[in-house]
């Protein structure tokens, strides 16, 4: 994947995953990319180490777990079981099924896999994003805010006027330099 190529958000921080309520924590660096077309890639290292990295494609997935030395791919949606694959859809509030649960503190975001205990909890910066977003019907500034990972007063703050001026339907709005944490 080509992370300059238009349409990626970047997002880097660290994170602690535990794979099982009874298992040890680890801790690492954690990077995001989201494409707009549905793509991601999801990279959890603890240097030099890598130990995950996930990738979702438009019509399938692969996720490489370097320290058991296994891989896994196939077509379509991701199964539920790799939480790496859903992680993307958490941080943006978009879930495919019922069995995540994600929320956000101060500190950062809590992501857990209902049926296995398996949890993940980080903090992330958006390190890399587009200048300008369309607003597209139906969306909502809290979800574009959540999309790029920057807070709703940082939007406000590089659009001029109250918001039903600027945030309408087929719009551009302008998106704040990248130095929000989410």
């Amino acid at each position: 994947m080509n992370l300059t190529e238009a349409g990626w958000v970047v997002r880097q921080g660290q994170a602690v995953w535990r794979t099982s309520a009874n298992r040890a924590e680890i801790a690492g660096d954690l990077m995001v990319a989201i494409h707009s077309d549905g793509r991601s890639l999801v990279q959890f290292t603890k240097p030099p180490l890598p130990f995950v990295t996930a990738q979702k494609f438009t019509n399938g997935w692969y996720a490489q777990f370097f320290a058991q030395k296994r891989t896994y791919s196939g077509r379509g949606a991701p199964p539920d079981r790799i939480l790496w694959l859903h992680l993307p859809d958490g941080l943006i509030g978009r879930h495919s099924t019922t069995n995540w649960f994600f929320t956000r503190a101060a500190d950062g975001w809590h992501f857990e896999s209902l049926t296995t205990n398996e949890t993940l909890d980080g903090f992330l910066a958006t390190t890399r994003l587009p200048a300008t977003h369309r607003v597209r019907p139906g969306e909502t500034l809290n979800r574009v805010a959540r999309w790029y990972g920057v807070p709703v007063d940082g939007i406000r703050a590089v659009n001029a006027g109250p918001d039903p001026n600027w945030f309408r339907a087929g719009k551009d709005i302008a998106l704040p330099p990248p130095a929000g944490a989410q």
